[in-house]
C-alpha cells in the first residue's frame, strides 16, 4: 500500500479536474467532491464508492483516499482548512461519516458551484466562508457521523508520514521511529492501523516497493541491487512485497517493460 501525504498551504482552494485518476493519499484539509459528468470511483478509508453526476463525497482530514476514472468525468473539488467555516470545526475535528457519499441533493449542486464560481471570482474570504458553511450545514445532516477522538493523534500524521519518507531507505522500525520523534510506538502503531488501515511495517514495504518499481522502469540496474537499493534486506521480501503491491514479480515486470 502506498500513500503519500500531501500538504496544502491554502485555506480555501478549487478547481474542476477532468478524467481524475489520482493514487492514495491524505491531507490535512477538508475535501469535497462533487461529479460535474460522468461517473467516478472514490476509494475512501479503505471502502470503494462509484459516485455518478450529481453526488458528492466528503472526506475528512487525514482520510486515506484515491480517485480512479471509469468513464469520461469532469469533478468538482474543494478543499478548506477545518478550522476555515468556523461554526462546524467542532463536527470536522471531532466527527466522522460512517458513509462519506451523499446522493444527488437538491440544493447542494447548486450551492457548490456557486462557490467555485465566487472563488475564482477573487471574492472576500467572508463570503466563501459563508457559503462554505451554508453548504456543511445542509451537507453534514446527511451523513450518519459518529465521534472520534484522535484530535492530538491526528496532529502528529504529517510528522510521521515526513519522516518517513525521507528515511524509509534506511532500517527504521517502530523503536527508531518512536525514538527520532519523541512518539510512544504504541500511539504510532494505532495511528497506521486506525487511520490507515495498514499495519507500520506494510506502509514502509509500500514506499520500498514504489522506489523498486521506478528504478525497474528508469534503470537497468540489476533486479538484485534494485531490492537492496530500495531498502529490502532479502530478496526473498523484496519478491513478496513487490508482488503483493503489483501482482507480478520484479522479474516478469521488467520483462514486460522490455516488451512494451
Amino acid at each position: 500500500m502506498n500513500i503519500k501525504y500531501q500538504h496544502r498551504d491554502q485555506a480555501f482552494h478549487s478547481f474542476i479536474s477532468t478524467n481524475n485518476t489520482y493514487p492514495l493519499h491524505l491531507h490535512k484539509n477538508v475535501e469535497i467532491t462533487m461529479v460535474l459528468s460522468g461517473k467516478i470511483n472514490i476509494s475512501i478509508n479503505g471502502q470503494d464508492y462509484v459516485l455518478s453526476e450529481g453526488d458528492m463525497a466528503i472526506i475528512f482530514s487525514n482520510q486515506p483516499h484515491s480517485y480512479k476514472t471509469i468513464e469520461k468525468n469532469q469533478i468538482l473539488l474543494i478543499f478548506f482548512d477545518a478550522t476555515f467555516p468556523g461554526d462546524f470545526t467542532g463536527e470536522l475535528f471531532n466527527h466522522v461519516p460512517d458513509n462519506p457519499v451523499i446522493p444527488k441533493h437538491q440544493m447542494l449542486p447548486g450551492l457548490l458551484t456557486t462557490l467555485y464560481t465566487l472563488y475564482k471570482e477573487q471574492c472576500d474570504n467572508r463570503l466563501l466562508k459563508a457559503y462554505t458553511s451554508v453548504v456543511l450545514g445542509h451537507a453534514l445532516p446527511l451523513l450518519l457521523m459518529k465521534k472520534v477522538d484522535y484530535k492530538k493523534e491526528v496532529d502528529l500524521i504529517p510528522k510521521i508520514l515526513a519522516y518517513i519518507d525521507i528515511h524509509f531507505l534506511d532500517h527504521i522500525d517502530l523503536d527508531t521511529l518512536s525514538k527520532e520523534l519523541g512518539i510512544s510506538k504504541f500511539i504510532i502503531s494505532r495511528i497506521f492501523s486506525e487511520q490507515f488501515h495498514i499495519s507500520f511495517r506494510d506502509y514502509i514495504n509500500g514506499q520500498r516497493a514504489a522506489f523498486a518499481h521506478m528504478l525497474l522502469l528508469s534503470t537497468t540496474h540489476p533486479v538484485t541491487d534494485i531490492a537492496f537499493d530500495s531498502g529490502f534486506n532479502s530478496l526473498r521480501s523484496f519478491y513478496r512485497v513487490f508482488k503483493k503491491e503489483y501482482g507480478i514479480t520484479p522479474n516478469e515486470f521488467r520483462r514486460k517493460v522490455s516488451e512494451d
